[in-house]
This record gives structure tokens, C-alpha cells and sequence, in this order.
């Protein structure tokens, strides 16, 4: 086992040894100083768990020496010896962190009881220390686990989002890879239109799945390459509906709704289901319904052929104030040529 170790400052040699062969019978291994500078040496060089110091010493005080201790260790376990007119000071010291007082002249048995205190105190301390510092490192690795496991799941619903997307894309004539583009261009817009980051991953989700209530919608209407009746467009016009009740009871789609449930409406009150005016329309979906026209028209469509940007741009700039929100046009409109054309060629990519 090892021998505990105690260092004993005192300016009077008489007590210093006294000191010393009380608790050299007691099984500590002692180191001896006779005056602050050389007790703050010894403990600098040593770092003993347990000091013992007089309070009135020449030059440097115990208060001194107790200060100085506790700042190279704050573990420290520091014990004061005091005679009676020193009581208000010995008080004082444990303020300042000290374990205890002993009154002079030592009693053996409670000195050696409230050093044994004194390093049991100390070893709690450390052992406290040491624990939170375990906890702390559990809790930032579970937190970089959560994280992680976190940005998997979300790439999962992502991924599952696209492909469904690519999905719906497929089962509607001409509208190969029309999600993944209006992602890109929606996404892009409401950065330019200064929407917050934490806000875009419901965005993303409303637009990979803002026409997935055209699961509902018969083949014969949905993929008719001519104009449809006024009753097919009755039924048509449902999708926004039932894609709004496929989604709304899914918790992390429910950000996606207003897309999904909003993206025909019209900034002029013309749009269904609901006829919503201004902005009444949730802002995702306004923003959705400019890139949605704007894509509809740079690709063929079985009722459409394409239209050059230029044409497009200028169509959608026409329609600011009827069709769309005219803030968000010029939004739209001040996303670069340039990122339109990478969009659509990533959008290519298999």
C-alpha cells in the first residue's frame, strides 16, 4: 500500500517535529518546511494530497500559503493551525478552502481524524471530478451517435423521397425527372428569397412530393394526351386534396403539407382547392407554383411543347401579381442562368 503523504509547514521547530512524529507513527510519509516559500516549493515539486500549515509565519502567512496551494490545486486538502487569538482567522481560512482548523496545542487523535477526513473528502472530489468528466464524454459520444444516426435517417427519407418522387414522375407522361428539378430550382429561389436553412428540408420534402395525391387520379385522365373535359378536370383537381390526406398523418411529412395541399393556388385568388388570395398562400407554395409553371414550360409536355428560358422567364415575370407572388418572382428571377442549367443536367444524371 501506498504511504500517504503529508507536508508540514511551520516556522517553530519544536511543533514542526511534533508534527512529524505524529504522523510518522501514523503511516504518512511527511515532508517538512519551515516557512511558506519553502512549503510552496515542496508542494509545487510534490503536489502532496494533504498540507498541514501554520497560520502565523514570518514573510508568508499560512492564509498566503493556503491561497497559493489552492491555486496550483484546487483538489488540495489544506489544514490550519491556529492558537486561540487566531480563531477568527483560522474561521476565515475555510472561506478560502480550507478542509479545517486545529487548535494549538495539538490533540492527536482529532488532528490525525481530521487529516483521515480531509483525504477522504479530497478523494470524493477527485472521484466527482473524474465521473463528470466520464458523463460528459458519454454524453458527447451519444450526442455524436444521435447525430450521426440522425443524418442517416434523414439521407434515408431523403433517398426514399426522391425515389418516390421519381416514381410519380414516371407514371406521368413527360414529366421524367420534373421533381428532382423543381427540388433544385425551388430550393435555390427561396435561398435567394431568404428563406432559413432549418425551413428548406420541409420545403424539399412538399416539393419531392407535391403531386403524389395523383396517385388517386384514374390513368385514363391522368395520362390523356389531349385536353381534358370539364368533368376530367374535376377529378383532377382532387390531387392537391389527396395528397394533403396521404401525408398529414406522417410527423415528419407534416411540414410538407402546404405544398403538397397549396401548390395550385393562384397570388390572385384564382387557384384551388381552397381559392386562397396573397398570402394566405403558405410562402413554400407560392414559391413552388413559379419554378413549377417555369419548368412545365422549358420541358415538352403531351399538351405542351417547350419554350426557350427567355420566353419563360418573360411568362413568369407577365404573370407577377396574378398567377404568383410577385416578390417571389423576382426572387426566382434573380437566381443565376447559370444554376438552372446545372440543375438540369444533374437532373439528367442516373
Amino acid at each position: 500500500m501506498v504511504a500517504k503523504q503529508v507536508l508540514i509547514v511551520d516556522d517553530d521547530i519544536q511543533v514542526r517535529e511534533v508534527l512529524h512524529q505524529i504522523f510518522l507513527s501514523a503511516g504518512y510519509r511527511c515532508l517538512l518546511a519551515a516557512d511558506g516559500p519553502a512549503g510552496l516549493g515542496i508542494f509545487r515539486a510534490s503536489h502532496p494530497p494533504l498540507t498541514v500549515t501554520d497560520l502565523k509565519m514570518p514573510g508568508l502567512d499560512g492564509i498566503a500559503v493556503l491561497g497559493a496551494i489552492r491555486e496550483m490545486d484546487p483538489d488540495a486538502a489544506v489544514m490550519v493551525l491556529t492558537g486561540a487569538p487566531d480563531v477568527k482567522t483560522a474561521i476565515d481560512s475555510l472561506k478560502l478552502g480550507a478542509y479545517d482548523f486545529i487548535m494549538k496545542p495539538v490533540n492527536v487523535d482529532e488532528l490525525l481524524i481530521a487529516a483521515e477526513r480531509a483525504l477522504e473528502r479530497r478523494q470524493l472530489l477527485i472521484e466527482r471530478r473524474q465521473y463528470q468528466e466520464l458523463l460528459e464524454r458519454r454524453v458527447d459520444e451519444a450526442t455524436r451517435n444521435l447525430q450521426s444516426a440522425y443524418r442517416q435517417l434523414q439521407d434515408t427519407y431523403r433517398a426514399t423521397l426522391e425515389t418516390l418522387g421519381a416514381a410519380l414522375d414516371s407514371r406521368d407522361v413527360g414529366t421524367e425527372a420534373h421533381s428532382r428539378r423543381v427540388h433544385g430550382y425551388t430550393v435555390a429561389t427561396a435561398r435567394e428569397h431568404g428563406v432559413p436553412e432549418q425551413e428548406l428540408v420541409d420545403l424539399a420534402h412538399g416539393v419531392l412530393l407535391h403531386d403524389i395525391g395523383k396517385i388517386g387520379i384514374p390513368d385514363g385522365i391522368l395520362l390523356k394526351p389531349g385536353p381534358l373535359t370539364r368533368e376530367e378536370w374535376v377529378i383532377m383537381r382532387r390531387h392537391p386534396e389527396i395528397g394533403k390526406r396521404l401525408i398529414e398523418k406522417i410527423p415528419f411529412l407534416r411540414g410538407a403539407v402546404p405544398i403538397v395541399y397549396c401548390h395550385h393556388e393562384r397570388w390572385d385568388g384564382s387557384g384551388y382547392p381552397q381559392g386562397l388570395q396573397g398570402e394566405e398562400i403558405p410562402l413554400g407554395a407560392r414559391i413552388f407554383s413559379v419554378v413549377d409553371a417555369f419548368d412545365a414550360m422549358t420541358f415538352d409536355r403531351p399538351y405542351s411543347k417547350a419554350i426557350p428560358f427567355e420566353a419563360a422567364l418573360a411568362e413568369i415575370k407577365r404573370c407577377a401579381g396574378t398567377h404568383f407572388d410577385p416578390a417571389v418572382v423576382e426572387s426566382f428571377l434573380r437566381v443565376p442562368a447559370s444554376l438552372f442549367e446545372e440543375i438540369r443536367r444533374k437532373s439528367a444524371e442516373p
